[in-house]
């Protein structure tokens, strides 16, 4: 089945410990009046500190966050520590993501225990001062790098568990790759991920790799005897129940539609591609997707089934699944760490600046002469992220915006694509990343729309024109991590560089 992003759940394991006095005393380690010295009085006290914890934890946990059952760590003043209270920690320790601590004064050895035994992330809580010496200290010991962290305010540990939620997203996500040759090859795409085996040991990503010919045999009708790259195999081919829902995706498309430029034929079979594309992710627990397009375009068979994959790549980026154009590996992972510590709907293409040439012109394509003289208005800092995968919820994952369809080859005129009028939504702020080729580097900007160009192209169009702070730095650390750059709306710059820390990854941020 197809997990996505919003469907993940942290599952927070809230960890409670106390002291509890035997004998009436005062001195270093213990003061208070009255009743507060007698035995049994911590039992009380500790408890009620338990549920003031509870209850704060509860109420600055974000969305998909579940708080699950406390565990509790105690001890008297003898100082004791049985290994009958870790067996019965043991047992709730596979069903916990991360925790969160409320230490205690004479219990910090015990959570650095807990730490050190079950290799969980761990927070701890904004009303214990003992959190800071708990995490200083687990930070550094030998072997392992705990992903420990003290916490201001309860709105700072909340903050926290839904980038530790992003960063369970990444680490459960498997992403379907069609090859046409090997694995880690392709022509369409040198700046991505150049080593699966190391991305995998850092992000805990796994693919699923499936051979391009017989993604494309299984976009026809079952045959007796098997398709002809896997004779006598069952393979999921097209079937009755896919046509219906193709059929239905073709009739909201074209009754939704601003515009529409293309056959329903040629619509039919770029929805069937998708179709095909969503049943293999389904199949494989999958959810991200990409394809080599020159590669598989060279076979000629896209040109003899007329479509295109970039309808695939706009359905699935709408729904909040990951999908990139020219095999790009690592535009997936970048798209779904957007997707996990925003909740919206990327979009991806080629990034590259706009600059004044000797003509007095912009180096832009894909634009209108109105939306040339809109960027001209105010030449300065601009960029553009350019390709045909716009789609109807980019600005809000719930809602579909206003769309026109028109046809990817300009001769033959198949290849349905979507196309968005970015012009509407100028003043919006936008955030980009990029994943560097070796996974140590996650470029990380923001930006302003201007406009956009290509609404009423045809083809690899519909450009979204932004301003950035800074173009000549954006280019020059863009260059340490390559060329598609995919954008959600919203500033998410803090929540992508806490996400970078929780991955020892590098956050190359652009002014």
């Amino acid at each position: 089945m197809i997990t996505k992003a919003s469907d993940v759940i942290l599952k927070v394991r809230p960890v409670t410990s106390g002291v509890e006095h035997r004998y009436y005393y005062e001195g270093p380690c213990r003061f208070g009046t009255g009743e507060a010295l007698e035995p049994g009085y911590d039992r009380l006290a500790n408890a009620q500190k338990a549920e003031k914890f509870l209850t704060n934890l509860r109420a600055c946990a974000p969305k998909n966050v579940e708080i699950l059952e406390p565990v509790h760590l105690g001890r008297t003043d003898d100082w004791e520590n049985p290994e009958e209270q870790w067996e019965r920690v043991a047992q709730a320790m596979p069903g916990s993501d991360v925790l969160v601590i409320m230490p205690a004064l004479g219990t910090d050895d015990l959570v650095l225990e807990l730490v050190e035994r079950f290799d969980k992330p761990a927070l701890y809580s904004p009303d214990a001062i003992t959190g800071v010496s708990n995490a200083a200290c687990l930070r550094c010991r030998p072997m392992k790098e705990h992903l420990v962290y003290a916490n201001l305010t309860w709105q700072q540990l909340g903050f926290r568990l839904g980038i530790f939620r992003a960063w369970k997203v990444i680490r459960t996500t498997n992403i379907l790759l069609a090859c046409r040759f090997g694995g880690e090859t392709s022509y369409s795409s040198v700046d991505t991920f150049n080593n699966y085996d190391a991305i995998t040991a850092r992000f805990g990503v796994h693919f699923r790799q499936l051979n391009v010919h017989e993604l494309l045999d299984q976009m026809s009708p079952a045959q007796p005897g098997g398709n002809h790259t896997t004779p006598g195999r069952d393979t999921p081919d097209l079937t009755e129940a896919d046509m219906k829902e193709v059929e239905a995706l073709a009739d909201e498309l074209t009754a939704g539609a601003e515009e529409t430029e293309v056959s329903r034929e040629y619509l039919i079979n770029s929805l069937i591609a998708y179709v095909t594309v969503k049943k293999n992710l389904e199949l494989r627990d999958c959810r991200g997707f990409t394809v080599p397009c020159p590669d598989v375009c060279s076979t000629r068979r896209i040109n003899e089934m007329k479509f295109t994959f970039c309808l695939t790549h706009s359905l699935l980026m709408e729904q909040g699944i990951p999908s990139a154009c020219e095999f790009d590996v690592s535009c997936v992972l970048s798209q779904q760490a957007l997707i996990a510590v925003s909740g919206m709907s990327p979009y991806m293409g080629n990034g590259y600046p706009l600059v004044m040439m000797d003509n007095g012109k912009l180096n832009v394509r894909h634009a209108n002469e109105k939306d040339e003289a809109t960027l001209m208005v105010d030449p300065t800092n601009l960029y553009t992220i350019q390709h045909s995968v716009a789609h109807r919820r980019m600005r809000d994952p719930s809602k579909n915006e206003p769309f026109a369809l028109r046809h990817f080859a300009h001769d033959q005129q198949f290849g349905a694509v979507l196309r968005y009028d970015w012009n509407r939504d100028a003043g919006q702020v936008v955030t980009l990343c990029r994943f560097s080729p070796d996974g140590k580097k996650l470029f990380i900007a923001k930006g302003d729309i201007v406009g956009g160009g290509g609404y009423e192209k045809h083809n690899c169009s519909g450009p979204v024109f932004i301003r950035v702070r800074d173009q000549e730095d954006f280019f020059n650390k863009q260059c340490e991590v390559g060329m598609h750059l995919p954008l959600v709306y919203g500033d998410y710059t803090r929540e992508l560089i806490a996400l970078a820390e929780l991955f020892g990854v590098e956050a190359v941020v652009a002014k």
